[in-house]
């Protein structure tokens, strides 16, 4: 339910912004290259869409990286669990004792 209520606000807002800033512009390039007129929001809007694509993409290699550390370390765990394993005496590889631990020892009477 919040996110639905969320998504409800954040098309609200991006509406909002759309109409108060719905003034015509024309942006100039060197060598006198102009672009036609558009809608000043349209400029905000697809740099916005741009800037969270690039950071995506950085993101994305990012992580891309730490998963194949994780993986590499999980083989690595694996690895040295059985070798751990080949390497215990027999008999700490048994069943444990049903034999409950002993307790601590009394302390000295002074006398």
């Amino acid at each position: 339910m919040t996110k639905i209520v969320l998504i409800i606000l954040f098309i609200i807002i991006a509406a909002t912004f759309c109409t108060l800033n719905r003034q015509e512009i024309s942006l100039r390039y060197f060598f006198g290259w102009n672009s036609g007129s558009f809608p000043l929001f349209l400029l905000i809007l697809t740099s916005l869409v741009a800037g969270m694509a690039a950071g995506f993409s950085a993101g994305w290699g990012e992580r891309r990286k730490l998963r194949a550390k994780a993986r590499e370390l999980s083989e690595r765990v694996k690895a040295l669990q059985e070798d751990i394993e080949l390497k215990l005496p027999q008999e700490e590889k048994s069943e444990p004792s049903t034999e409950p631990p002993e307790g601590p020892t009394p302390p000295l009477a002074r006398g």
